[in-house]
């Protein structure tokens, strides 16, 4: 299943000729972040983002680039211990699929204002406010990154905007509204507020699917297309509500 010049495969999306993966939103350590509120979930949200990724990562193969769109991290205050070791983890499997020469690019998202810390150890990742590639503009998707991206939406050069932030989903209801299911999925189509073309990519962080398009989200545009991700990484695509 292609989005414009890319394949989806699971919550990703990935530009086959370039060898480049796109990440929507982690929010690594969020078990920890959750505890500094005084709530306790299970740590097994680590174990299972990595099972994802390694199912996607058999399907790529070797990989010349990797871009997070942002919140790598969940907790805005500091960095977590789990914010670290995760971070880790991540970046060593990784490392296994890329290239030599091979680079990783996270674009900042608001819940990444203190990365810099957990990023430097690593000569192949570079944290950014935005990052073009050809046509195409990265930017996490909030406000502020919106604002600091200005010139670049409007440039006549970039043809493409990919976003995370907003963690997408829709829901599917039978015929009397009865039963219904919540999946994460891709949003993507013509603009009216970017004037382009975007892709809106939902978050990767497996706990929770995400924000209704259509009944909770201002970013649906009438004429968008939809592609659902089913739990076992299936895809099924929507091309009218």
């Amino acid at each position: 299943m292609r989005i414009y010049d890319f394949e989806v495969i699971d919550r990703c999306l990935f530009l086959k000729r370039d060898k480049i993966l796109i990440i929507g939103d982690l929010h690594l350590g969020y078990e920890d972040g959750l505890m500094q509120l005084g709530t306790v979930v299970p740590r097994n949200q680590l174990n299972i983002t990595i099972e994802i990724l390694k199912r996607i990562l058999n399907k790529t193969g070797k990989l010349n680039q990797i871009i997070f769109l942002g919140d790598v991290k969940h907790y805005f205050g500091k960095i977590l211990k789990q914010e670290r070791d995760d971070f880790r983890s991540i970046i060593e499997l990784f490392n296994d699929f890329l290239n030599k020469n091979g680079k990783i690019v996270i674009t900042t998202g608001n819940h990444d204002k203190i990365l810099i810390p957990i990023t430097n150890k690593y000569e192949n990742i570079k944290v950014l406010d935005n990052y073009v590639f050809n046509n195409i503009l990265f930017i996490h998707g909030d406000q502020s990154s919106v604002k600091k991206s200005y010139e670049l939406i409007k440039n006549k050069d970039i043809d493409y905007i990919i976003l995370g932030h907003f963690h997408p989903a829709y829901i599917l209801r039978d015929k009397r509204s009865i039963k219904e299911e919540k999946y994460k999925c891709f949003l993507y189509g013509y603009s009216k507020e970017y004037n382009k073309n975007v892709v809106f990519i939902p978050s990767f962080f497996p706990l929770i699917e995400g924000s209704d398009i259509i009944n909770n989200l201002e970013i649906y545009e009438k004429g968008m297309k939809i592609i659902l991700i089913a739990e076992n990484g299936k895809t099924y695509s929507f091309n009218q509500i």
